[in-house]
């Protein structure tokens, strides 16, 4: 399995991002009012259902992108650069409206913006590999 993971790297990246999204969208969906009374008063369901609605979004980017047998670089460019706003936009929220969140709420965000940068590298080593490949 991981023989095959490694061997497209770029795809692999695409698809698990895309699943991980999907559900994502559905736990805020399902549950916005106890996740939002764990993260603090600024996650309203309204607000969760909001990011649930985009990672809904996201996630069928994602798949539709990674069920391609050769990803395209544009749509994983993108990718990486969302990914990229993810995290500049957790590390803002962060700085400018902790004091709405509850210390539960500051650590999922933080969490999340860790996991998405290193989702942001295996797509950037993905396409660096594929570019490599298309050289040889």
């Amino acid at each position: 399995m991981f023989a095959a993971i490694n061997r497209n790297l770029l795809k692999s990246i695409m698809l698990a991002d895309g699943v991980f999204s999907l559900a994502a969208a559905v736990l805020l969906f399902a549950l916005s009012g106890p996740i939002g009374a764990l993260v603090g008063p600024l996650a309203t369901p309204a607000v969760l259902n909001g990011f649930a609605a985009f990672f809904a979004l996201w996630g069928a980017f994602h798949l539709a992108v990674g069920r391609q047998e050769q990803p395209s670089v544009s749509a994983v460019r993108f990718a990486i650069a969302g990914d990229a706003a993810w995290i500049v936009g957790s590390i803002t929220v962060l700085a400018l409206a902790g004091s709405g969140l509850t210390l539960a709420g500051m650590g999922l965000i933080a969490l999340a913006a860790v996991v998405v940068a290193d989702v942001l590298l295996l797509k950037k080593i993905g396409l660096g590999r594929r570019q490599r490949t298309a050289l040889a």
